[in-house]
């Protein structure tokens, strides 16, 4: 294994065995690979024109681009399209000779999205264009049995109540929480079929409980009860409640992350919410601000036009905004947040609670650390453990780096029940990992 200004090694997709080498291998040129069908598609849309040639051009690299993950070629320098990011994957580079099969996998990702925006951002045609956008509004269209379903009990439950969410009692109140949080954590299961159906009715019944512990089962790091134990103590005590949401997936996860956004709101645990998107496509169904305007004009052309009316209402109001950063582009891990983007940093420190959605964010927090899986979370986090900055993840196991477990026996159990240690790549087990910052 291999270390990167840490004692604790990071995963290279040269590591055996590894989530990492598999991705490489197999996964990146797939995903060229669709990149490539996609610009063909749009080129297929145009007439003779300039804009033609250049897509057309595009597509070339993007081939090329293929065939040097598939060869194994050197990492190169990227050209300069003007961004102050570019400087810094470059001097990364500088570490030792880097290929597509050998490099921290952290890095190899994000300098692979990296290299497919420059291929428009150098253009003159194509800036602003999302290589993504028909995979993720298609998703989304074929979500909507289950964004239905959900926008209709949550309509009953948060927008339009029998009894408004700010006054249940402690116990009923704690519920809702964890139901509402479970929601965000397997806000990518788009069946439902780890939810339980959210009345307040079902939450009181012991039917509806036993959902939710079912459910909790497979959260291998479960800080429900400290996160619901510092926003209910607060709720009476902090007049401004900011709180930061880092997004993952467009599509119907954005969907969950913001009715969890206006659950937060609507009960009191938050008084207004910033939800931070990317500032171009990344990691293939990551958020940027437009995915927001098609989920809002994807509710209305579905019937849901009050409960859009309500979402539009918030960011009116300044309940919610969007916003990016360029740092959430960068192949830095978090650990280096204070240093390379201290007035981002300093948002986050001041927050009343920042909450980190998925799995790419999770590697991140814990600069992808082949950790033992019984490490604290705290612990994982480096210089953000202690920083101030009140951290939540909520993220389904993805990748090879998972902490929080709460004993070896336990990490020994999890290996009998899912071999090769399959719970932490199945999406089917996860962590809600909560840091004070103190």
């Amino acid at each position: 294994m291999h270390t990167q200004n840490t004692a604790v090694p990071s995963v290279w997709t040269s590591d055996r065995g590894t989530m990492a080498q598999e991705t490489a291998k197999s996964r990146w040129p797939k995903l060229v690979q669709g990149m490539i069908d996609d610009v063909c598609t749009t080129g297929a849309e145009l007439g003779p024109t300039p804009a033609l040639d250049e897509i057309k051009s595009i597509q070339g690299k993007l081939q090329k681009l293929k065939e040097e993950i598939i060869g194994d070629a050197e990492l190169r320098q990227l050209e300069n399209d003007g961004s102050a990011d570019i400087a810094a994957y470059n001097q990364m580079l500088e570490i030792g000779r880097l290929t597509w099969l050998h490099c921290p996998w952290l890095y190899g990702e994000c300098y692979l999205y990296r290299r497919v925006q420059l291929l428009f951002s150098t253009s003159t045609s194509w800036k602003g264009y999302d290589v993504f956008k028909r995979q993720k509004e298609s998703t989304l269209v074929m979500s909507q049995k289950a964004v239905e379903e959900l926008a209709t009990r949550f309509t009953q439950v948060v927008i339009n109540p029998a009894q408004p969410v700010k006054t249940l009692d402690d116990e009923l109140a704690r519920l809702v929480f964890a139901e509402m949080t479970e929601l965000a954590l397997w806000g990518n299961a788009t069946d439902l079929s780890l939810l339980t159906n959210l009345s307040l009715d079902e939450i009181q019944s012991l039917q509806g409980k036993a959902a939710i512990e079912k459910s909790q089962q497979n959260i291998v790091d479960n800080d429900m009860s400290e996160v619901w134990q510092y926003l209910r103590t607060t709720q009476s005590s902090k007049p401004k409640r900011h709180i930061d949401i880092v997004l993952d997936n467009a599509g119907f996860e954005l969907f969950a992350d913001v009715l969890y956004a206006a659950y937060l709101i609507e009960s009191g645990l938050g008084t207004s919410i910033t939800l931070h998107a990317k500032c171009f496509p990344w990691f293939v169904s990551d958020v940027v601000p437009k995915d927001m305007d098609f989920l809002l004009e994807h509710l209305r052309s579905i019937g849901f036009n009050s409960l859009a009316t309500q979402i539009k209402i918030y960011f009116e109001l300044g309940l919610m905004r969007v916003e990016v950063d360029p740092f959430w582009t960068t192949a830095y891990s978090f650990h280096d947040i204070i240093r390379k983007a201290p007035e981002l940093f300093q948002r986050l420190q001041d927050s009343h609670l920042t909450i980190w959605k998925g799995d790419l964010n999770y590697r991140k927090l814990t600069r992808d650390g082949l950790w033992p899986h019984t490490a604290p979370f705290k612990s994982s986090l480096g210089p953000l453990g202690r920083s101030g900055v009140r951290i939540l993840a909520l993220r389904t196991n993805k990748s090879d780096t998972c902490v929080g477990v709460e004993s070896e026996k336990k990490v020994e159990s999890l290996n009998r029940e899912a071999p090769e240690k399959g719970w932490v790549r199945d999406g089917k087990h996860a962590v809600i990992s909560y840091s004070d910052g103190c």
